[in-house]
Formats: structure tokens, C-alpha cells, sequence
């Protein structure tokens, strides 16, 4: 079992997408579970979950009352895919944020839960946490729990600020929770190579002595394709399998192999 969490701390970057593609290539051969913890819930979204249906346990639930696993995962949301599986969450996750202020070792909530309940967890091969562009306690929960972090910015200035800010922070608190650095990848999206900003960025990237040690070569481009996944609540791999933009979540997977986060 790898645990591994994507982060940003900009928003727009197109971060839940990457995940949800990555996902759904990797459910092909292998069992995984989406965890949702941006109460924002794209990512339930993607997955074909209506929101607005109250009857259903979230993330939200582990947190507030450590509902256990069999009433919170939700089994294959997209039925193409019978190896992925999904906590979903909801917009009142906002509100047990709050509530986590006074919590003790409340930035180790979601590792204890996944402990005390390792059977049902470890029968995924990938467990995979979204989060949303802060450095919160809940979002602290899922970095915390990782093997791997994955960072993803879009082509822009601000969204470098963004990764780099995000470094800052979590570097700083890994250390007072005495966790070692697990930031291992940087995913560059949206990008188009006719522009120079796409070249410039990409150039910095691979000349930077910090930032090249964790750059993924593998660069997403802009593509209609991959943003219509998410409307049609299909990732890559089931909605266009014969495209290029299905071969670049491939190979970002294989560089995520040769990386050891997969």
C-alpha cells in the first residue's frame, strides 16, 4: 500500500483533474482508493457523485465520529472501473476544519484511522488524496500520511510561487511532527509548447539545482480532451483511450515508477 497526496497552493491549477486521470490509468491493473478532502469535492464530482445528495458518508464523517470504512468508501462510483473506489467529501467539511482547532494530534487524525483500520486499507495498492490549495489541518492530515507528495502547477508565474510557498510550509511542519521531507514530484499542466512562457518555465524547471530533482519530464499539455473528463465523469483511459493525452498520464505513471512513488 502507497499513500501519496497532490497539492498546490494556487488554485486553478488543474490539480483534481491530474489526479482523477492518474487514478483512473492506474485502476486498469491495479485496486485504488480516491480519498476527497477538499470539501470544495471536485474530485466526488468527477466521479459521477451527486453532492447534493446528503445521504451519504464522507471524509467529513471519518473526522467528526471515525465512521468506520464499510459506511464512508464508496465501492467502483464509475462501474468501468471496478478497481477504483472513493471517500467522497462535502461542503461541510469546512466546518469541521474549524472544529479541529482544539483536536489533540489532530494533524494525525487520518493516520490513526488508516492504522486502526489496516485490513480493509491495505488491500488497495494506491490510496490517493486530493487536497485544496491550503496548507489546513485536514490537508495536514493527508500530507502527514503519505509516502509521497505530489506537487502540480499550471504554466505561470504565481502557480511556481505557489509550489514554492507550499515547499516553504509543509517542510517547516514536517519537522515539527517529525516527519521526514516527502515531497517527491513536480507536475507541470496546461501547457503549450508555442507559447515561450511554456518553454521558459519548462527550461527553469530542469536548470533549477532544487526543483529539477523532483520535475517530471513528462509535461501536460493543454487539451479539451482531458478537461472533458470531468464532465463526462470519465477519466482518460475509459473517455479517450486511443489519444496522445491518454500516452502522457502513461508515462508520467512510468515516471512515477522510476521515482519510487509508484
Amino acid at each position: 500500500m502507497k499513500i501519496i497526496s497532490i497539492g498546490t497552493l494556487k488554485g486553478g491549477t488543474g490539480k483534481t483533474t491530474t489526479l482523477f486521470n492518474i487514478a483512473g490509468c492506474l485502476s486498469e491493473n491495479n485496486k485504488v482508493l480516491l480519498i476527497d478532502c477538499d470539501p470544495q469535492s471536485n474530485l466526488t464530482q468527477d466521479c459521477g457523485v451527486d453532492i447534493t445528495n446528503s445521504n451519504f458518508n464522507s471524509i467529513k464523517s471519518i473526522f467528526d465520529s471515525y465512521t468506520e470504512p464499510n459506511k464512508v468508501i464508496i465501492k467502483s462510483p464509475i462501474k468501468a472501473l471496478k478497481n477504483l473506489d472513493l471517500i467522497p467529501s462535502n461542503i461541510w467539511l469546512t466546518e469541521t476544519e474549524m472544529l479541529l482547532v482544539n483536536r489533540s494530534s489532530r494533524e494525525r487524525i487520518l493516520y490513526n484511522y488508516i492504522n486502526d483500520n489496516k485490513t480493509i486499507f491495505e488491500k488497495y495498492e494506491y490510496i490517493l488524496i486530493d487536497t485544496n490549495p491550503s496548507m489546513s489541518i485536514i490537508n495536514q492530515n493527508a500530507l502527514f500520511i503519505s509516502d509521497s507528495i505530489i506537487l502540480v502547477t499550471d504554466i505561470s508565474k504565481n502557480g511556481l510561487t505557489g509550489i514554492e510557498i507550499f515547499e516553504y510550509l509543509w517542510t517547516k511542519s514536517a519537522k515539527d511532527l517529525r516527519k521526514e521531507n516527502n515531497i517527491k514530484a513536480l507536475l507541470l499542466n496546461n501547457s503549450d509548447i508555442r507559447t515561450n512562457l511554456s518553454k521558459e518555465l519548462i527550461e527553469y524547471c530542469k536548470n533549477d539545482n532544487d526543483i529539477n530533482k523532483i520535475f517530471i519530464n513528462e509535461v501536460i499539455p493543454q487539451s479539451i480532451k482531458i478537461k472533458e473528463t470531468s464532465i463526462e465523469n470519465k477519466p482518460i483511459n475509459i473517455y479517450k483511450p486511443n489519444s496522445k493525452e491518454f500516452d502522457v498520464y502513461k508515462n508520467i505513471i512510468n515516471e512515477f515508477k522510476i521515482k519510487g512513488i509508484f
